[in-house]
């Protein structure tokens, strides 16, 4: 549905923006006429306390002259000689100042017969300390009895006053414009408002009913388009079961193909195996014993690959059985590690690497558990480490745990190989994860499940020492004997 706003929304919308945006012109108007008259108070302020300041210098200087000519000490012209030093710097001040001011002819008039007026005080001041200097007290004594530098003094001080005044009634003349100035911008202010106000009550009502139209018109066209879309999914959800039925269809002869291909796999393999250890028993030439023992060797990865497959099949079913029975985990072990040496003697590659126990056979371990799957886990633990070692040596261990609430059985076997990938480590145990070129990553992935189904757990890590790597599991012990 295409949405779109009439002109009366429209208007009801813009009117107080409009309000809105004036109000705030007017605001921003009256702050900056606030913040030039602020500007003004403070440049009028400066140029009073300046002239006061330009007085003050005058009198300090004619303090000096007189203390000078009545004592002749020096020390009294340090007063009078500072005061003509400021009394130039607040002369050009003041008249820049003034000069940039409006509606101040009249003031800088004044300034300027101010100056002459200083300017005749310093001369008459100047003149007498020369005097008293070069001919004495009575050679001054004249020009003070004539009266002619108190006159000046007092001509600079009304001057001074004069100007003052000026600039405090220029300030008054401000203020009053500012304060009506505020007046008009806080009743245009409030008027505004009000307008604004009105027309936005009236366009809250305008906005409420086209919003009540608009409503109804999308809830009808919502409707219209649930219903669609309802039956647009009915569709597709029937069309989703029967694919679904296929797939399982699919998946259960998949299933079944595996297993029967498999199980028809395994079924050559024994004999092949069989007969080629019995041949090779017998057999005395060189080549020919590697050739039985490539048979061999591939025909045991063959049998272990469908192992694996049928295994996985019951994994993922969860259709694995366990035979349980009570077993001498130490003999078990002993059994396994014993057949491991022998294949690696055979192997020319894997000659050097030796394989050692650390069991307590004066304790012996009796478990309860499938014979034949937990001698697989252990296998292949074995033939892992051998796998990615080609020298050094490969340790089965078995420690039982010293606590009394959990009474199980450690079993790990530690290698000095190139150790795990960090890349994998995290998912070791999961189905396909393998860095090898001669593996399927299947056979981690079913230690875990026979582990877990014993009632166990499975890990790995790398040695601390930074070479090789470390598999461990444990097993529940059900029934510990000592003989």
């Amino acid at each position: 549905m295409k949405l779109s706003i009439d002109r009366t929304t429209l208007l009801a919308i813009m009117i107080p923006m409009v309000a809105l945006l004036f109000v705030g012109f007017i605001s921003y108007e009256n702050t900056i006429q606030s913040i030039q008259h602020d500007a003004i108070d403070n440049r009028i302020d400066l140029i009073i306390q300046r002239l006061e300041h330009l007085v003050s210098d005058v009198t300090d200087a004619e303090t000096g002259q007189r203390g000078y000519i009545i004592t002749d000490a020096p020390s009294y012209l340090q007063p009078y000689n500072y005061a003509i030093r400021d009394i130039r710097g607040q002369l050009g001040n003041l008249d820049m100042m003034i000069a940039n001011e409006p509606s101040s002819q009249q003031s800088l008039n004044d300034l300027y017969i101010l100056k002459g007026l200083i300017q005749a005080k310093l001369a008459e001041l100047n003149q007498t300390i020369t005097l008293r200097r070069s001919h004495g007290f009575n050679a001054v004594l004249p020009i003070i009895l004539s009266n002619r530098g108190k006159i000046v003094m007092d001509n600079i001080r009304a001057t001074a006053l004069d100007i003052e005044n000026q600039q405090k009634n220029l300030l008054a003349m401000y203020a009053n414009q500012s304060h009506g100035y505020a007046q008009n911008i806080t009743y245009i202010i409030i008027v505004t408002t009000l307008i604004a106000a009105g027309i936005i009550g009236v366009s809250v009502f305008v906005i409420n009913r086209g919003i009540h139209k608009l409503h109804l018109a999308i809830q009808r066209s919502l409707q219209t388009e649930v219903k669609q879309r309802t039956e647009e999914l009915q569709i597709a959800n029937n069309q989703l079961l029967i694919t679904n039925e296929r797939l399982k269809l699919h998946d259960r002869m998949q299933q079944d193909f595996i297993n029967i291909a498999a199980h028809e796999l395994r079924t050559p393999v024994q004999p092949i195996l069989g007969l080629s250890q019995i041949l090779r028993t017998k057999a005395k030439d060189d080549m020919f014993i590697d050739s039985l023992d490539t048979i061999i060797r591939n025909a045991i990865r063959l049998q272990r690959l469908t192992e694996d497959i049928l295994d996985v099949q019951k994994i993922e079913s969860h259709t694995l059985q366990l035979k349980k029975v009570r077993i001498d985990l130490n003999a078990l072990i002993s059994d396994l590690v014993a057949d491991c040496r022998k294949q690696v003697l055979l192997n020319k590659k894997t000659e050097s690497i030796r394989l050692l126990t650390e069991l307590n056979f004066s304790k012996p371990i009796i478990l309860y558990a499938d014979r034949d799957r937990l001698a697989r886990v252990i296998d292949n633990l074995l033939n892992n480490s051998v796998k990615f070692s080609k020298e050094g040596t490969i340790v089965t261990a078995v420690k039982q745990t010293e606590d009394q609430q959990r009474h199980e059985v450690i079993i790990s076997v530690k290698d000095t190989g190139s150790g795990i990938d960090p890349d994998i480590l995290p998912k070791l145990f999961s189905k396909f994860v393998t860095k090898s070129y001669h593996g399927t990553g299947l056979g981690l992935y079913i230690c875990k499940a026979i582990v877990e189904a014993h009632g166990g757990k499975i890990w790995a890590e790398n040695n601390v020492n930074g070479k090789g790597a470390t598999f461990g599991f444990s097993l529940p012990i059900v029934e510990d004997i000592i003989q």
